[in-house]
């Protein structure tokens, strides 16, 4: 039977947590009750959909896909749409330059997609390269 082998890492998947990494970093460098609304924007699929949630006095970002509702804002491409605007709706400055989160995406992109075999490698790295690291943990 056809398909994708089981592992398969997407480069929308890649693109998605890159993105959910800058979100979660961007919600600790800034002044997260203040931003969150403006950030996400409204209607707030991210909230909807479960992966932007509300703590004790904070916000942060589900990591666990298997507790989003993507289905309920119609798929992750909502989702990544979400997402894209919400890194996108500040400069990154915490890793020196002011970069705009998409220009983030795309330099960790250029640098590593296709270069690394699971799922966890890629969680390693963007976690490395988001917290202004070189990629390569």
């Amino acid at each position: 039977m056809g398909g994708l082998p089981p592992g398969h890492v997407s480069r929308s998947w890649v693109e998605r947590e890159v993105m959910l990494h800058i979100l979660d970093r961007m919600l600790t460098e800034n002044e997260p009750a203040e931003d969150v609304e403006d950030i996400t924007g409204s209607p707030n699929t991210l909230f909807e959909a479960h992966i932007l949630k509300e703590g004790e006095g904070d916000y942060f970002v589900e990591f666990d896909k298997d507790e989003w509702t993507t289905d309920e804002v119609g798929g992750t491409t909502m989702v990544d749409r979400s997402l894209y605007d919400a890194t996108n709706f500040e400069e990154v400055t915490w890793c020196g330059e002011p970069v705009g989160g998409d220009e983030l995406v795309d330099a960790y992109m250029d640098e590593f997609w296709d270069t690394l075999d699971s799922h966890e490698e890629y969680t390693a790295s963007i976690t490395d390269y988001v917290d202004c690291g070189d990629g390569r943990p």
